[in-house]
C-alpha cells in the first residue's frame, strides 16, 4: 500500500507514540457512552449471519422486539467486522473495544501513508500523531461512542492517498484503492461521505491540474463509479426508501441542527473536558480543532507565502487546504446559518460541528506541510508541536466510568431493555404511528377464530411456525410490516395488511392475514424490493468487476 520496509520503523514509532490514546481500553469490561449501541448493533448482525441474511438489512430485537430495518440505513460496514470478530470468539463488547482501539491506529497510519507519499516521513510522523491526540478523537470514542463516524476518520486519508497515486503513476492497483475506499466511506458513514466529497473533488482537481492529466478525469470518475456501485446495495434503499420509515424524530427537538452551531471560542480556546451533551450550555462537552493543530495550521499559511516562489506547487496545495479549512470552520458557525437553510441536505448531519471530522484532517494535512516548508527547523518544529498535542490532549483520552461486566450483562435484564428500545422511532416503519411500550409477544395474536401454534420460531428476517386453523381465523403476527414482507401459508402467498389495530392504543401497522379453516406452515420474511435489488446486483456486479481487475494487475505484474 505504500508503507515499505523503509518505513516500517515509522510505522512502529507511529503505533507506540499513541498508545495512550486507547490505552484505557485495554481491559476487562466496558464503558458507557452516549451511542450506547454498538455492542448491540454486532450482536444483531451476527443474527443476521446466523440466518445468512447477507446483506443484512432487518434486525429481530429492535423495536423492542418487534424487528427494525436498522442496516437498511444505518450504514453497516464496521459491524460486519465486529460480528466476524465475536466468529471467531471475541466477546460482543470487547469487539467494540477492539474496534474502537483499531479505529485509533488505522487512522495514524492512514494518514501517515497519505502524507508520506509526497512530503516524505517526518512530515507524515508528525501529521498522523496530530491526526491522534486532538480532542474530537477523544470525544469520538469516549464521549459519543461514535463508532461508525470515528472510522470514517480512517477512510478520509485513503481516499487522497487512492486519488494522489492513482493520477501520479496511472497504476490500476490505485483505481482498485480508490474504489474501495469510497465504497467502505458510503458503507461506513453516509453522512460523512456528504460533507467530505466536496473536498476529495478539490484534491483531485489540484493534482489533475498539476500533473497536466485532464485526460485521466474520466478513469477517475470510472473508478469513482465502481465505489458507489460496490456500496450500492446500501446507498440505493438510504436514498429512494426513506419515505418507509418515520425520520422525524432525526430532525426535531434535539436533533435540530440549529442547536447546535459552535463558537468561535469552543472551536479554538476552550480546554474544557466533560461528558455532556451538545446544546446545554452547563454541559461539558470539548468542540474543539485542537490549539495545536489550527495553531500550526496558520504557520502553513505564513511558510506557504514565504515558499510561493521556491514551492509553487505544494504552497498552492497548501492555499487550497487552507481555504477548505476555513470555510469548514464557516460551516460550524451560527454565522453560515444562512447556507444551512437552503440545503435542507444538511440537516441530516443533525449537529454542525460534525464538520469537525473534516476539520481536524484538512488541519493534520496542514501540519505535514508546515513542517515539510520549515526547511532546516523542521524537526525542532514537528518534535515541538508532538510533544505540545500530547501534553494538552492525553488527559481527554478516558472513559467517564468503567463497568465490570461482560456481554452475559450486556445483553440481559435493564441493559437489554434499554438496547432494545434506544432511539426506538429512528427508522420506525411507517405504517407504525408511534413506537411500541410493550415488548413484542412471542406468539401471533388470534383476533378471530380458533388457531393452535406450533413450532414458532423468530428469525432475524423471518418469523415461522405451524398453524391448525380449526376456525376461520384473523392472525396479527408480533412484526412491523414494512416493503418486502411477504407472508406464505403452505409456499402460497397470502395476502396481509397492517391495519388491523384491534385491541391497541395506537396502531402499530403489525403484519395481519386471514387464514380459513386447515392446516398450515406459515412463513414470514423480509424479501428484496426492486429498490433492494437494483442496489445488490449493482453490488454484485461492481465486485466482479474489481476481482476481473485485481486478477488482469496480478497477471500482468507476474509477467
Amino acid at each position: 500500500m505504500g508503507i515499505n520496509k523503509k518505513n516500517i520503523v515509522w510505522v512502529i514509532l507511529v503505533t507506540l507514540l499513541i498508545i495512550p490514546t486507547f490505552w484505557k481500553l485495554v481491559r476487562p469490561g466496558f464503558f458507557s457512552m452516549q451511542d450506547d449501541l454498538q455492542a448491540f448493533r454486532i450482536y444483531e448482525m451476527d443474527k443476521c449471519f446466523d440466518d445468512g441474511q447477507i446483506p443484512c438489512r432487518w434486525v429481530p430485537d429492535a423495536g423492542y422486539r418487534y424487528g427494525y430495518p436498522q442496516f437498511n440505513y444505518y450504514p453497516p460496514s464496521i459491524y460486519y467486522v465486529g460480528a466476524i470478530m465475536h466468529r471467531i470468539g471475541i466477546q460482543y463488547i470487547d469487539a467494540v473495544k477492539i474496534l474502537f482501539i483499531l479505529g485509533y491506529i488505522v487512522s495514524a497510519l492512514t494518514m501517515f501513508l497519505l502524507i508520506n507519499s509526497f512530503l516524505g516521513p517526518w512530515p507524515a510522523f508528525v501529521s498522523s500523531i496530530l491526526y491522534s491526540y486532538v480532542p474530537y478523537k477523544a470525544v469520538e470514542v469516549f464521549v459519543r461512542g461514535a463508532m461508525s463516524e470515528f472510522w470514517a476518520l480512517s477512510i478520509f486519508p485513503l481516499i487522497f492517498w487512492a486519488a494522489y497515486k492513482l493520477i501520479k503513476t496511472e497504476k490500476k492497483k490505485y483505481f482498485i484503492w480508490f474504489s474501495i475506499s469510497i465504497a467502505l466511506l458510503i458503507t461506513t458513514h453516509s453522512l460523512m461521505t456528504l460533507i467530505f466529497a466536496p473536498v476529495a473533488v478539490l484534491w483531485v482537481i489540484y493534482w489533475i491540474f498539476i500533473e497536466k492529466k485532464w485526460r485521466f478525469v474520466l478513469k477517475i470518475v470510472l473508478s469513482g463509479l465502481l465505489g458507489i456501485g460496490l456500496s450500492a446495495f446500501f446507498l440505493l434503499p438510504v436514498i429512494l426508501e426513506k419515505k418507509f420509515v418515520h425520520v422525524e424524530s432525526m430532525l426535531s427537538g434535539y436533533f435540530d441542527y440549529r442547536a447546535h452551531f459552535i463558537s468561535l471560542y469552543k472551536l479554538f480556546v476552550s480546554r474544557e473536558w466533560g461528558y455532556g451533551s451538545s446544546g446545554f450550555p452547563k454541559e461539558l462537552l470539548n468542540l474543539s480543532t485542537g490549539m495545536v493543530q489550527w495553531l500550526i495550521g496558520i504557520m502553513a499559511v505564513i511558510l506557504g507565502i514565504l515558499n510561493r516562489k521556491k514551492e509553487r506547487k505544494l504552497a498552492l496545495l497548501l492555499f487550497i487546504l487552507a481555504g477548505a479549512e476555513l470555510i469548514t470552520l464557516f460551516m460550524m458557525h451560527m454565522k453560515s446559518s444562512f447556507i444551512w437553510t437552503k440545503l435542507p441536505v444538511l440537516w441530516w448531519l443533525q449537529f454542525p460541528w460534525r464538520y469537525l471530522s473534516v476539520s481536524i484532517f484538512l488541519l493534520s494535512i496542514l501540519s505535514g506541510l508546515a513542517v515539510y516548508l520549515s526547511s532546516k527547523a523542521k524537526y525542532v518544529l514537528g518534535s515541538l508541536a508532538i510533544i505540545v498535542a500530547i501534553i494538552l490532549n492525553i488527559g481527554f483520552f478516558v472513559p467517564k466510568d468503567w463497568l465490570a461486566i461482560k456481554d452475559s450483562d450486556k445483553f440481559s435484564g435493564i441493559s437489554w431493555q434499554k438496547q432494545m428500545t434506544i432511539s426506538i422511532f429512528d427508522y420506525l416503519p411507517i405504517y407504525a404511528k408511534l413506537p411500541p411500550i410493550t415488548e413484542a409477544l412471542k406468539l401471533p395474536e388470534i383476533l378471530d377464530g380458533s388457531v393452535n401454534t406450533s413450532d414458532y420460531k423468530k428469525g432475524s428476517n423471518f418469523q415461522i411456525g405451524k398453524f391448525e386453523v380449526t376456525e376461520d381465523a384473523v392472525i396479527r403476527l408480533p412484526l412491523f410490516d414494512f416493503p418486502g414482507m411477504l407472508v406464505k401459508a403452505n409456499g402460497q402467498t397470502v395476502k396481509h395488511n397492517h391495519d388491523d389495530c384491534r385491541n391497541e392504543e395506537f396502531c402499530l401497522g403489525l403484519i395481519s392475514f386471514k387464514l380459513l379453516k386447515g392446516d398450515y406452515n406459515i412463513e414470514v420474511r423480509l424479501t428484496n424490493t426492486p429498490v433492494r435489488k437494483i442496489g445488490n446486483y449493482l453490488t454484485l456486479t461492481s465486485i466482479i468487476v474489481l476481482i476481473w481487475l485485481i486478477i488482469r494487475k496480478n497477471g500482468k505484474t507476474s509477467k
